[in-house]
């Protein structure tokens, strides 16, 4: 008997240097699970003339999977000063492709995870804003980003009531891991939130209009065994990808 065939899902690479040449990587968490699922994860890199290949890409995606990488420039959403002030290190080829990516994606009704950074850019191109840094622009005593205990420090978010997220989650209240100091600040208006921080931070959203299309500042695949929650929201992307590819 043949072999199903996986979806395509995209992911695109971050980049950094090794004995002073770029190599892009993935998280090897997030190409794992895409494989558990039954997908096939697509790397798209940040090489230059990628953005030329973007169509090639296209064609045949399945579902886009947003993860980590760089501060988001605030020239992609209205920015206030403190953006300026408190950004740090951006990558502009890989702004350029997701935003593309992610237009593509929503106007083909395509499912979308966005994590940590990926959450923040899907928010951005629907016409939401940052934070520059969560911690010092709305003055909050709560880490958003704990070097000193990097894997293990969590801190708590209610879950909205009704939301996919406890639908998930089956709670409402999760401790969630945090690596990160852009944020949320305005939520575009096709998304709704599905959690908050004790300083009000959005943690996570979705659009309820769509199939799947949900943005998570946390990293549940990071807390896989913490709780059956971090499983689930895989299984519905994973789930929603092979709907669309049907």
């Amino acid at each position: 008997m043949p072999q199903k065939t996986r979806p395509p899902v995209l992911v695109v690479t971050r980049r950094t240097t090794r004995k002073h040449k770029y190599i892009d990587y993935v998280g090897e968490y997030h190409l794992a699970l895409l494989i558990r699922l039954g997908l096939l994860p697509v790397i798209v890199p940040v090489a230059d003339g990628a953005s030329g290949c973007l169509p090639g890409y296209m064609s045949g995606m399945a579902g886009l999977l947003l993860v980590e990488g760089e501060d988001i420039e605030p020239r992609h959403y209205d920015a206030l000063p403190e953006n300026l002030q408190h950004v740090g290190a951006t990558h502009p080829l890989k702004d350029q492709i997701e935003i593309r990516l992610v237009r593509h994606a929503l106007r083909a009704g395509l499912p979308v995870l966005g994590i940590c950074r990926g959450s923040q850019m899907l928010n951005v191109v629907c016409g939401g804003s940052l934070y520059g840094d969560v911690q010092k622009e709305k003055n909050s005593s709560l880490l958003h980003l704990n070097p000193a205990h990097y894997d293990t420090y969590r801190h708590p978010v209610s879950i909205v009531p009704g939301s996919l997220l406890e639908k998930w989650y089956r709670r409402d209240t999760l401790q969630v891991n945090s690596y990160h100091h852009q944020g949320v600040r305005v939520l575009a208006s096709r998304f709704q939130p599905m959690a908050f921080a004790e300083d009000g931070l959005v943690e996570a959203f979705c659009d309820p209009k769509a199939d799947f299309v949900a943005g998570l500042q946390f990293h549940p695949e990071r807390m896989l065994e913490e709780a059956g929650g971090n499983w689930r929201i895989w299984q519905a992307f994973g789930a929603a990808v092979r709907r669309r590819s049907a």
